[in-house]
């Protein structure tokens, strides 16, 4: 499943043409993308498209029929829709497809193969290793077409897919960790003198420190110049593995400067378009039609506002002021030099240099507050009074 990348125009390329279930030709993706798709990406829909592949082996005859040349043309139009739409998925059709026509000729050489990939293979496809076709009782043919009436080509097809979904959930959030520390370390360096590959430093030392081991610097990328179909030579980087993919892609991102954060209003991942420091993305929020961008700060205010009884004291009281210099029940001079010293207050309250009883009793100081009419007073009264039956 060895298949090749190679960075130009700050895109990056996955190159195949070896596979015959993963012919993706030289598609090119914005450096970041490919990453950014899959750690927002659903597994369910992976978990959908491949038990429908598996569907398709739901007969007695799916390991002769799996030979057909129009089966197999069908299965390789499926196989390149889904890689071209997620590129992180390139490795896991072939995986299927290599592992569905090994377990034809011998499911146990399939599991071992299966496991080169995902360990877990062997224990999880233990009845695989030890089902073997019935040999053919003629002595001039080595198989006989029969009907597997327990359809064990469908079954171990549906076991492999389900591993495989455990697979990309496993890897998923791997990446996602690995890109949640990465911001963590941005955040802490900020402001200091760094290299665009210092976090990468950083995240190694605190790989080795926590695992014993490396996994970006440890193992190289086999590099080589190749010729595409175009005639052009570039650079390619070997890749045989979703894990090979993600290392070659986080660290063209690290050493680029492309960053991928995290929208502080819906916390989903997105990619800085205008500003690198940018706090939200722009997909829309709830149900619309505004985005996280446009009401990201105002949500986050307000809700940090609600959680503190500091700041939403001082919000009522500048509200209630503000509406008095409206009302002109007082200047707009005294209005500002009113909230100067509020905020100087609140500030003081928030660092605990000034109790909150204090705070409360200054910013109450000169409200009045309206008398109730005793018409309201009896109104009030008689709704409360019980009715007559």
């Amino acid at each position: 499943m060895t298949a090749c990348v190679y960075i130009k125009d700050g895109n990056i390329h996955l190159y195949s043409e070896s596979n015959d279930f993963s012919n993706t030709g030289g598609i090119a993706y914005e450096l970041g993308r490919p990453l950014l798709d899959f750690v927002c990406y659903e597994p369910e829909r992976f978990d959908e498209g491949f038990s429908v592949i598996a569907e398709a082996f739901d007969n007695e005859f799916a390991h002769v029929g799996a030979k057909a040349p129009e089966f197999i043309s069908g299965l390789q139009q499926v196989m390149t829709e889904l890689q071209q739409k997620e590129i992180y998925l390139f490795f896991y059709p072939q995986m299927l497809m290599d592992f569905i026509y090994g377990f034809i000729d011998s499911p146990w050489d399939a599991v071992l193969r299966l496991s080169e990939t995902i360990p877990t293979a062997v224990n999880k496809l233990q009845w695989v290793m030890d089902f073997e076709w019935p040999a053919s009782e003629s002595p001039h043919l080595q198989m006989v077409q029969y009907a597997d009436k327990e359809k064990r080509l469908f079954r171990a097809v549906k076991d492999a897919v389900a591993l495989m979904c455990e697979d990309v959930r496993k890897k998923q959030q791997f990446m996602i960790n690995e890109v949640e520390l990465l911001l963590s370390f941005r955040e802490a360096m900020e402001g200091a003198k760094q290299s665009s590959l210092d976090c990468l430093y950083w995240l190694e030392e605190y790989r080795m420190e926590n695992t014993g081991c490396y996994f970006y610097l440890e193992n190289p990328f086999r590099t080589f110049y190749g010729s595409l179909p175009s005639q052009e030579i570039v650079q390619l980087y070997e890749v045989s593995s979703i894990d090979d993919l993600f290392r070659f892609e986080f660290i063209k991102m690290i050493e680029n400067d492309i960053f991928i954060k995290k929208c502080k209003n819906c916390e989903r991942f997105f990619m800085p378009r205008r500003r690198v420091d940018a706090e939200y993305c722009d997909r829309i929020w709830g149900d619309g039609p505004r985005k996280c961008s446009e009401i990201g700060a105002t949500l986050r205010y307000e809700k940090k506002v609600s959680e503190n009884p500091i700041l939403e004291a001082h919000k009522k009281a500048y509200r209630r002021f503000n509406s008095r210099a409206r009302t002109k029940k007082m200047t707009q001079h005294q209005f500002m030099a009113w909230a100067e010293e509020a905020t100087k207050k609140r500030d003081a309250c928030l660092a605990g240099d000034l109790p909150f009883d204090e705070y409360i009793a200054w910013l109450e100081q000169g409200r009045v507050r309206k008398a109730r009419s005793v018409r309201s007073e009896v109104k009030k009264s008689s709704e409360k009074a019980p009715r007559p039956e």
